[in-house]
């Protein structure tokens, strides 16, 4: 009887922590999924208005300074943080890059890197910057 109790216990014990696993794992990515898409929206409302952003098939390279209602404005990264005009704006970046796809989108990628797996999640979207400011 003992150790059908201790076998249970042994069982019950290796099921929670799977479950702590998987819990664990679901935070981190739900709070990696909104980091990201703050950071991406906030980027996607700062091109869209960008006067000078003009381009087609060609990378960006970065610090990008452009230009739009606010004035000037540049993206960087420094180290694993991506800044916007000097301010850190999405922290834990593995890969970032900035591009004109041949229709004149910017396409905004980075990776973050989800540390219950050690894999890298990426992040896209893509900007039609209006140019009608100037």
């Amino acid at each position: 009887m003992l150790v059908l109790a201790a076998m249970l216990a042994a069982i019950a014990g290796a099921g929670l922590t799977a479950i702590a696993r998987g819990y664990l794992m679901a935070r981190e990515s739900t709070a990696m999924a909104q980091k990201a898409q703050l950071a991406l929206t906030r980027l996607s409302s700062e091109l869209q208005v960008c006067y000078d952003c003009i381009g087609a098939d060609e990378p960006i390279d970065l610090p990008f300074t452009y230009n739009n209602i606010l004035g000037s404005m540049s993206i960087a990264q420094s180290d694993d943080t991506i800044t916007l005009d000097g301010a850190p704006l999405i922290d834990g970046v593995i890969d970032s890059s900035l591009a004109y796809d041949a229709a004149g989108l910017v396409v905004i990628t980075f990776s973050l890197e989800h540390q219950q797996t050690g894999s890298a999640l990426e992040f896209t979207t893509s900007v039609l910057p209006r140019n009608s400011y100037q």
